[in-house]
């Protein structure tokens, strides 16, 4: 049979798509429906099938209600899992396609990375607005902050641009609060110039 989804359109129901292909001499493992981490010979799509069915002969098709390929298959390589594809790469997780959470989405920081609070110790120096508007007409991006091309061709790290941008806002809370001072200032001149007239 040519695809996947033939051989399950065929053999064994039409209303059943094709989500996996996994060598035959592997299932005598047990199988939850759904994790495929103990399989080494486990493909998850049309296009990984056609480039590894030629390792073997015997191969079983999984198949499901859903959409061909769904990403509804997990596949384990060297203790890393990939959701819709089988090259998670060094990453432990690595997803084809968008994530949803219904709660929420926890990340814990490393010891080698450092919580922006340092901006508020007395002994940071504050970047003055004028290197800072020089920087930006310079490189067209804030400092620190990874550029457009940067992040199209390597991604970002979530966990890193939050930090970066916390500690944008830290500097921001600071210069308005600099700005408000001398905005207090000024109005007090003003005041005594008002009453001397």
């Amino acid at each position: 049979m040519n695809t996947l989804e033939y051989n399950a359109n065929t053999q064994i129901n039409s209303g059943w798509h094709a989500q996996a292909a996994v060598k035959g001499n592997f299932f005598n493992q047990t199988f939850n429906g759904s994790d495929f981490s103990e399989y080494s010979s486990a493909v998850l799509s049309q296009q990984d099938f056609d480039v590894y069915k030629s390792t073997g002969t015997q191969w079983w098709i999984v198949c499901s209600t859903l959409p061909s390929f769904s990403g509804s298959i997990k596949a384990s390589v060297n203790g890393n899992v990939g959701i819709g594809t089988v090259t998670p790469g060094s990453f432990r997780l690595a997803v084809a396609g968008k994530i949803a959470a219904s709660e929420e989405v926890r990340v814990f920081i490393a010891g080698t990375t450092v919580f922006p609070d340092y901006v508020f110790d007395p002994s940071y120096e504050l970047p003055k607005l004028e290197e800072t508007e020089k920087y930006i007409k310079e490189n067209r991006h804030l400092p620190e902050v990874p550029t457009a091309a940067d992040v199209e061709k390597n991604g970002m790290s979530l966990n890193d641009m939050n930090i970066i941008l916390l500690k944008k806002v830290e500097e921001l809370t600071l210069y308005m609060i600099e700005m408000k001072k001398e905005n207090e200032l000024l109005k007090s001149r003003l005041d005594k110039l008002e009453k001397k007239k």
